[in-house]
């Protein structure tokens, strides 16, 4: 058992981290949107490895490093770092697992405590840790840079991480039926600019959806005329609830240029219904491959969805980005997540 009385996963292989597990350990990172400018791994895992009150450990599965923890104390108490798992294996028990052995290493130190910091606006890290039996308290973090050249510049921008991703076969899965609502689905063939804007200002801002925002409407109603762009809207009960919009517009290749939910209707089993009609209507338009993209700004479970329903990953891209909140493209209360 663990400290909190936990029984880890059996077929879980937890184990200290080597210098062979360098360029997986990067690439996961990246994957989960942990790595930033100010955090290189290349300096920060030799000083972890240098103290003796520190450790990262990882989680394998038949050779494939899956998951990653990095921890530490002070000789009071202990903290978290790091916690990540790879998005096809989230929901396994992997995460459980290496929280589990960490406070057993720390216990095993006599260190009574341990704590661990989140960004404000993280609902879904917050919730992964309530689960796993922290709780917020009411205290104030401050803290002062040391070495000033590794502090973020406050300069209104964000840094980002796109990845990429395809598929360049049509998925072999069962048909997901759909959820027990009034669905209705309908192409918006030319759609007037201001329905379009209220569907992607609703659906995308809380993900900080800018690009079609930038445009004016004469531009972006020649984008809606063309027949190879297709709208399809979701409907529950009569009310707009989601879109799809496919983009032929580089056949033989057709992209996912836009998938989403109004905010109140996710947590629905809406999600995964709709991703798998809008890959197979694709798919019978015969394209060489379907493509879409996500980016650290999306919602937390976006690149694991698109996985799960078939696509696979094949670059990455790292970009800096105006703050749009700043420039008025949206609403301020509206917290980015981090890369």
């Amino acid at each position: 058992m663990g400290p909190a009385g936990r029984h880890p996963r059996r077929d879980v292989n937890i184990r200290r981290y080597r210098d062979a597990d360098f360029a997986a350990v990067v690439a996961l990172w990246d994957a989960c949107g942990l790595t930033v400018p100010y955090n290189d791994p290349a300096r920060d895992i030799p000083f972890l490895r240098d103290s003796p009150n520190a450790q990262l450990f990882v989680a394998d599965e038949d050779g494939r490093l899956v998951g990653t923890i990095m921890l530490g104390h002070d000789g009071h108490r202990g903290w978290l770092y790091r916690l990540a798992v790879a998005p096809d294996c989230r929901g396994r028990g992997f995460g459980r697992a290496l929280v589990d052995e960490a406070e057993r290493w720390l216990a095993a130190r006599g260190v009574a405590k341990v704590n661990l910091m989140i960004r404000g606006g993280n609902a879904a890290v917050r919730d992964v840790y309530a689960r796993l039996g922290f709780a917020v308290e009411p205290r104030i973090v401050m803290s002062r840079w040391l070495d000033e050249s590794r502090r973020p510049a406050d300069d209104g921008r964000i840094d980002v991480v796109i990845t990429y991703l395809e598929m360049t076969a049509p998925p072999t899965r069962p048909t997901v039926p759909p959820p027990p609502a009034k669905l209705t689905l309908l192409h918006a063939e030319n759609p007037p600019v201001a329905f379009y804007r209220y569907l992607y200002d609703n659906v995308g801002e809380p993900w900080f959806w800018i690009d079609r925002r930038k445009l004016d409407d004469e531009a972006l109603a020649a984008i809606l005329a063309d027949p190879l762009v297709e709208l399809y809207v979701l409907y529950v009960g009569g009310v707009p609830a989601g879109y799809v919009e496919l983009d032929r517009r580089s056949e033989p290749d057709i992209n996912l240029a836009y998938f989403g939910l109004m905010p109140e209707f996710t947590g629905r089993g809406l999600g995964p219904w709709l991703l798998n009609w809008a890959v197979d209507a694709a798919w019978q338009r015969r394209p060489r491959r379907l493509t879409v993209d996500t980016c650290t700004l999306d919602h937390p479970k976006a690149l694991a969805v698109y996985q799960r329903a078939g696509f696979v990953p094949n670059r990455q891209e790292r970009k800096t980005i105006d703050d749009p909140r700043r420039i008025g493209l949206i609403r301020p209360q509206f917290e980015p997540r981090r890369p």
